[in-house]
């Protein structure tokens, strides 16, 4: 008997609902939603905000999603450049 065999029916069920758990997560961060993939992550397993974050981490270098830049990373950007503008400029 192989290790196919042994299995229960709730076995399956359960890694079904992890393969499709994975899928919805690798196609939210594909669409560069890292937050909704830690939030659903979180949901489903129960797992605290560093575990989830760490495991969503980890499926981003597994299948080398490359992640757009956040917003706030332009404004942060934008706002520093100003700020060496006005310094330098000010004089």
């Amino acid at each position: 008997m192989n290790d196919s065999d042994s299995q229960s029916p709730e076995d399956t069920g359960a890694a079904d609902d992890q393969s499709e758990l994975v899928r919805k997560i690798v196609n939210s961060l594909k669409q560069g939603n890292k937050i909704q993939a830690i939030k659903d992550y979180r949901e489903s397993t129960g797992a605290g905000l560093k575990e989830s974050k760490e495991v969503i981490d980890e499926l981003i270098q597994k299948y080398e999603i490359q992640m757009k830049s956040g917003c706030a990373s332009m404004v942060l950007m934008t706002l520093s450049t100003l700020l060496v503008l006005f310094v330098f400029c000010g004089r």
